[in-house]
């Protein structure tokens, strides 16, 4: 056991991702004008982390219909009840809520009555990662009070999340989700789906062997999630709205621990560029802990005995700012992300719960075995090809592409009455593609002293795994807007370093071929697809 001198070390930290989406609320039976709702007995299986919750937006539905009916801010919750501003309407007993995803960590089933969020997913390879960080306004005064050179009054002002970093070697290209904003379409490769046989959502459920497993509404598909419901013993996570258990269809299943299944069929996302202020989020939870790998008590906080031992931040509302894609000669793929972070919260003393879902292992990672190795390899810069002015120029030593969201920063008169608490707003999107290359020709030049945008000829980037994996970027619309010319001292092959400013994306067209579940992630037994008739899920 650990004591209060030791030290704690990067042996014993962890950063796992969860995912924010809409998590359906069934309250308890109440009627009438209402500030707070608790979970029903059918969701008494998630214990919430006491305010982890705060700020987020709560909608209220009409269950006849499922008619949206009005949004309220979160002000504060428990471990299974949610306070909030304003004060409902006359609320009907069958009415339920549903807590929209931004800055909403997706809590998971309770381990041994002690909160979780979904916390046990692999980030991905990690290069390096920077947890973001509060950063506080310092207010000194002097009060126009003689007597002393020093301040006579000190307070603090606005705390702000930022920092956020996470620069990863691309084995897949799912972040690209994040930064672009929706998710048009899913399509796994008919091959890898075989038919189940269930009566319904409710006996799928309890079959222990479609426990870890995905289920995945194509008929009534949200492009900003949930995409992937994953199941938890016999728990879905988050719960499936109730849309999708009026009518269940058959359910079609796909076995990834064969060595015939996914080694080269994935599952094919459309992302397109989302134009609201919908930009998607997760949360980052950070756990730090003294004790050995083997210690029951490893992710656990419950006291102020164990809280010596264990510490644990969650950064919430997390939206890409900058992403940057970069291809170097010679080198893998790799992608940085600059993070706009809504909130730290760090837990209380006295919260009881297990970190990264109580797991040892982080899944999406230790679960990989034979034919599926190879989805842990990365892209390499010689696996890609880069079409432009309708030419496929082949002799390209780096490029670098930045997709840039310039998220704002807004604050709001509210009755959270929370300085650290404020929300990203994406606005202008602007795309930025450089490059190196070996010179063949004056094309480069000549459209850079060009005034005619080029219109018809699309940008491609494209990398391809052996396995079939596969990361495909068109754009449309594009000047070159630099170019500078290089003679090399060793009189060797002339290079051009070039910029080029597309002012967007063709429509849906970002694809990516990969073994991951999106918002879920593909982690475990199976992955579902369950064709549920279409949901009538009102949008605010």
């Amino acid at each position: 056991m650990a004591v209060n001198d030791e030290i704690f070390l990067g042996s014993g930290a962890t950063l796992g991702f969860v995912p924010e989406v809409d998590f359906y609320i069934k309250k308890t039976t109440a009627t009438g004008v209402v500030s707070s709702i608790t979970l029903h007995s059918d969701q008494t299986h998630f214990l919430l982390i006491k305010d982890m919750y705060k700020g987020c937006t709560i909608d209220r539905y009409v269950l006849s219909g499922n008619v949206f009916t009005s949004s309220h801010t979160i002000t504060g919750n428990t471990t299974d009840t949610i306070s909030f501003t304003p004060a409902t309407a006359t609320t009907a007993a069958d009415d339920y809520f549903v807590i929209r995803g931004y800055g909403a960590p997706c809590p998971a089933p309770s381990n041994f009555s002690k909160a979780t969020l979904n916390a046990d997913n692999w980030l991905g390879l990690v290069e390096s990662a920077t947890f973001p960080n509060i950063e506080i306004e310092m207010k000194q005064l002097n009060l126009q009070l003689g007597g002393t050179r020093n301040f006579t009054h000190q307070y603090k002002g606005i705390e702000t999340a930022s920092g956020g970093n996470i620069n990863l070697v691309a084995n897949q290209g799912h972040w690209l989700y994040y930064a672009l904003g929706k998710c048009t379409a899913v399509t796994p490769h008919t091959d890898i789906l075989t038919t189940v046989t269930t009566s319904g959502v409710t006996a799928f459920a309890s079959n222990s062997a479609d426990n870890n497993a995905f289920v995945f509404d194509d008929t009534a598909h949200i492009e900003t999630g949930p995409i992937f419901y994953r199941t938890m013993g016999s728990k879905f996570v988050p719960p499936l709205m109730p849309s999708d258990v009026a009518t269940p269809a058959d359910l079609e299943r796909l076995d990834i621990l064969s060595t015939t299944d996914m080694a080269t069929k994935f599952v094919t996302y459309t992302f397109s560029e989302q134009n609201t202020s919908q930009l998607p989020s997760f949360a980052l939870e950070q756990s730090i802990s003294k004790l050995e790998s083997s210690d029951t008590y490893l992710t656990d906080i419950d006291s102020a005995d164990t809280e010596s031992h264990t510490f644990v931040r969650v950064a919430r509302g997390n939206r890409v700012n900058t992403l940057t894609m970069t291809a170097n000669e010679n080198e893998e793929v790799k992608m940085t992300m600059d993070l706009n972070t809504s909130a730290v919260t760090e837990l209380d003393i006295d919260t009881e719960m297990y970190a990264r879902r109580g797991q040892s292992n982080v899944e999406n990672f230790s679960n990989r075995k034979a034919a599926q190795s190879g989805h842990l390899e990365p892209f390499f810069f010689s696996d890609g090809t880069i079409t432009i002015y309708n030419q496929e120029l082949l002799k390209i030593t780096n490029f670098t592409l930045t997709i840039n969201n310039n998220i704002q920063d807004k604050r709001f008169i509210s009755a959270v009455k929370d300085r650290g608490i404020k929300q990203g707003i994406p606005s202008q999107r602007n795309y930025e593609i450089s490059f190196t290359a070996l010179v063949t020709d004056d094309k480069l030049f000549r459209e850079l002293v060009s005034s005619e945008e080029d219109v018809t000829n699309n940008i491609t980037l494209q990398f391809d795994k052996s396995n079939g994996e596969q990361i495909k970027l068109v754009f449309e619309n594009y000047f070159t807007s630099a170019n500078t010319w290089t003679i090399p001292d060793d009189k060797g092959p002339i290079t051009v370093e070039a910029t080029v400013m597309p002012r967007g994306l063709v429509t849906d067209g970002c694809t990516v071929i990969t073994h991951a579940a999106l918002m879920g992630w593909l982690n475990g037994q199976r992955l579902l697809i369950s064709r549920f008739f279409k949901k009538n899920k009102q949008k605010s």
